[in-house]
């Protein structure tokens, strides 16, 4: 019956957060109103899922379903917008047809038909055994060997049947060596592959896997919480144990399980009311325990959230004061652990001290225990109620209905708020995570090639662009001198001075083929010396052209084209060859005889004087 009034209550708080119509006042508390966590998150330039996907947060409880579903918003910021809680006590088992039945059947009702949605989910912490390591400072390669040798020498564990994986967190220096500083994190394989297949059956497969104490992180790394930039804790008291996790800067940096929790204060009620029964009669009833069932309800009834004590239960009697005394020597050992746990981190690990302490448990929260815990440990606590603050998607403070509720939802809360690139994931480790780098760099390399020929051919298209427009401007400078000619050149006009040009051509042909003998003898006289008597001039004249082919045409009439010329050279007899040659090159100079040759070269006798006669034969044309 508590149970199902329980998730009547928070129903309605769903119902009123979803309707934003709460009339119900806020609760006092000393923690100031503060937003969920607007993380800004890294740009890069490969992005596993897409910057507008949906969280759904899922934690699978002892008899409970939990889920909360977040969505990042355009500048980047994660907002709860929904959260649902639904119990499955009429499931005998988790393995069985109809818990997948149960499990997919609420998925899709949560999700709705939106296909983008990543889905993470949470594994138990007792089951994954967290580790921090300090390693050499060594190559980038020789990580993981050195962190995996580190932690299989400190915790023995197969590889075949574990899953193992890591997260360097930074760097310290120890004894003046720098180191690297990891969480290491190893969980049994088949655990792991049973959650996975179980989403992949009912048609919902993960995207991450991962466990409260990161879950938490990711609310402390965003500032959710008041201090969460120092350094924090959060303590967990569960039905068979407790953790205690510590977060610097919103990172984990250590964890530990201590075995005591809600049945050790059980029991310690218990051994407390059957020693006092015997001598306090208000007790006398208390004393007649036979069971936990009874004592857990004599527990729980201290909550303001849980059903009262009815008359005829065992405890009844007993005032608040006298049950929570009865659970003090339980719960003082469980601070007794966290102190020594605080010792170690401050003195042995020469971390900062901690500073604030949030408190969550499996029962319905008891204020006094978060107060008396604060106390011992002289240190400021307060609940882990992240739905106590406001959301960033409502006008609205979230109404108080059931703080208990709301812690409990805190587990899937923090894993909706996960992001596959820095919330530790079980299904997408170190190997996965640097393939994934690996090919974002080679992404970044083709991109940064292709940028660059794209430059270069922006940079050869503005080039003749800048060309293309040069060649303009002188296009139309010339146009414009163009334009100032009158008349304009035209086809027409070129075709009449190409026929009168032709005219011309022809009119000078003919008076040349007329007086080219002419020419010939005055080019003769001119260049022939006074001691030179040509005695005749013979030369041969051309055809007409016999037809339209130039390759059988004929020379033209009146065209000279051999010419001899005979003559002798006076003189002293030793200058006659002499005068000849300077004679032929005199003809060879003139550029209307060429091919000029000597055709016959002998001293005679020329009226009682001995003289040269020549015979020189030449081409004209």
């Amino acid at each position: 019956m508590s149970r199902l009034k329980e998730i009547t209550s928070t129903e309605k708080l769903l119902d009123l957060i979803r309707s934003k119509k709460s009339n119900i006042p806020p609760v006092s508390r000393d923690t100031s109103i503060a937003k969920l966590p607007k993380r800004k998150f890294t740009p890069t330039f490969l992005r596993i899922s897409k910057p507008e996907s949906m969280n759904v947060g899922v934690d699978i409880g002892h008899e409970f379903l939990r889920m909360v579903k977040a969505k990042k918003a355009d500048d980047d910021t994660m907002a709860i917008i929904d959260c649902k809680n639904v119990p499955f006590t009429h499931i005998a088992s988790k393995k069985s047809p109809e818990f997948r039945s149960f499990l997919k059947s609420e998925l899709l009702k949560f999700c709705g038909t939106d296909k983008n949605v990543d889905i993470w989910a949470i594994m138990s912490a007792a089951r994954v055994n967290v580790r921090h390591v300090r390693i050499p400072k060594v190559a980038k390669k020789q990580i993981e060997n050195a962190i995996y040798w580190t932690i299989k020498k400190e915790t023995p564990f197969d590889e075949k049947d574990t899953v193992f994986d890591f997260e360097i967190q930074g760097e310290v220096i120890e004894q003046g060596v720098n180191r690297f500083v990891a969480i290491v994190y190893t969980a049994p394989k088949n655990e792991v592959e049973e959650l996975k297949n179980l989403f992949s059956e009912v048609g919902m497969p993960l995207t991450g896997l991962s466990i409260t104490p990161f879950a938490i992180q990711n609310m402390f790394a965003g500032g959710t919480f008041p201090a969460a930039g120092g350094t924090v804790a959060s303590l967990f008291i569960g039905n068979d144990f407790s953790r205690i996790d510590i977060y610097a800067q919103g990172k984990l940096t250590m964890t530990r399980g201590i075995k005591a929790g809600i049945n050790s204060l059980i029991e310690s009620l218990i051994e407390k009311m059957r020693g006092a029964s015997q001598d306090t009669p208000t007790l006398e009833l208390a004393g007649k325990l036979t069971g936990m069932e009874e004592a857990r309800k004599i527990l729980f009834s201290l909550s303001p959230d849980s059903p009262r004590l009815e008359a005829g239960d065992a405890g009844y009697e007993l005032t608040e004061q006298e049950k929570f005394e009865a659970i003090l020597p339980a719960l003082d050992r469980v601070i007794t652990q966290v102190e020594r746990t605080f010792e170690h981190y401050s003195a042995g690990l020469n971390y900062a001290r901690v500073e604030k302490i949030y408190v969550s448990t499996a029962m319905s929260l008891y204020p006094p225990i978060v107060t008396h815990i604060g106390e011992q440990l002289r240190l400021e606590s307060d609940i882990l109620d992240p739905l106590n603050l406001k959301i960033s998607c409502l006008e609205e403070e979230v109404p108080p209905a059931c703080v208990s509720e709301r812690i409990a939802l805190t587990p899937a809360i923090g894993i909706a708020l996960s992001d596959i690139k820095y919330t530790p994931n079980l299904l997408f480790r170190y190997k996965d995570k640097e393939q994934v780098a690996n090919i974002a760099r080679v992404t970044r390399l083709a991109f940064s090639a292709l940028v660059g020929v794209t430059l270069i051919c922006a940079g050869v298209f503005f080039y003749q662009m800048y060309v293309i427009n040069q060649k303009r401007a002188t296009i139309m400078q010339l146009e414009g001198e163009l334009s100032r000619y009158n008349p304009r050149v035209d086809q027409s006009m070129i075709s009449q001075m190409i026929a009168g040009a032709l005219q011309i051509q022809q009119m000078s042909k003919a008076y040349s083929e007329k007086y080219v003998g002419i020419a010939i003898i005055g080019e003769l006289s001119d260049l022939t010396p006074s001691n030179i008597r040509l005695l005749s001039l013979k030369a041969s004249m051309g055809g007409v052209p016999t037809g339209t082919d130039s390759s059988k045409k004929e020379p033209a009439k009146g065209e000279m084209k051999n010419l001899v010329i005979e003559g002798v050279i006076f003189g002293d007899r030793k200058e006659l060859e002499a005068s000849l040659v300077n004679y032929v090159m005199k003809l060879e100079s003139s550029p209307m005889f060429r091919q000029i040759s000597v055709q016959k070269n002998s001293i005679e006798s020329f009226k009682k004087e001995e003289v040269l006669h020549f015979i020189i034969d030449a081409k004209t044309g």
